[in-house]
């Protein structure tokens, strides 16, 4: 139930870059997660708004939303002297497909078990 939420956490954190702080200061670094937020809510709202016309194809298809933040960065930073770029236009270029997950596929993932490593063996 909390997929959502936690892919939503995954997209502020990697994608939209809530992992490093470029300022020093409590307020400069609150500052900086408000503007990521705005970012990720604008990304957010734009992909909401793309629509994908589905080929024939295998899979439907869906929005890539790092390509999307980036776009929407993009877009906020272009000045006045350069004309804005059509967002929904290259949102819908870039695309993925939505595969589903196969229940038993045939080549099952292969995990193996740490081997346990002895305290002697880091002291020698």
């Amino acid at each position: 139930m909390r997929w959502g939420i936690e892919t939503s956490f995954r997209a502020l954190k990697y994608t939209v870059g809530l992992t490093n702080f470029h300022a020093k200061r409590q307020e400069s670094i609150i500052q900086e997660v408000f503007a990521r937020m705005i970012m990720y809510n604008f990304a957010e709202m734009i992909t909401s708004h793309v629509v994908i016309s589905q080929m024939d194809k295998r899979h439907p298809y869906q929005v890539n939303f790092t390509v999307a933040v980036h776009v929407c960065r993009h877009f906020l930073r272009s000045r006045d002297d350069e004309p804005p770029p059509d967002v929904e236009a290259l949102i819908r270029k870039n695309i993925l497909p939505i595969r589903p997950i196969r229940q038993g596929q045939k080549n099952a993932r292969k995990i193996r078990c740490k081997s346990a490593v002895s305290f002697v063996y880091r002291v020698a």
